[in-house]
């Protein structure tokens, strides 16, 4: 059976001594910027948010 941790947790446990009091700054910081923790494989409400990707990658040596 696999341990699933929190964001806190895994933020807090690349410190020494799993800083809890740093990780609730760096989600607080993260926050503040616009970002946001989502589950993985959970879909974003906004899907606006997410660039599309590019259909062709136009060649330099094409335009000659």
């Amino acid at each position: 059976m696999s341990r699933k941790l929190t964001p806190r947790q895994v933020i807090a446990r690349s410190y020494p001594t799993w800083d809890y009091a740093m990780a609730d700054r760096v989600i607080a910081w993260l926050e503040d910027c616009g970002y946001e923790i989502v589950e993985k494989g959970a879909t974003h409400p906004d899907a606006s948010l997410v660039p599309a990707a590019p259909e062709s990658v136009p060649s330099l040596d094409s335009t000659h």
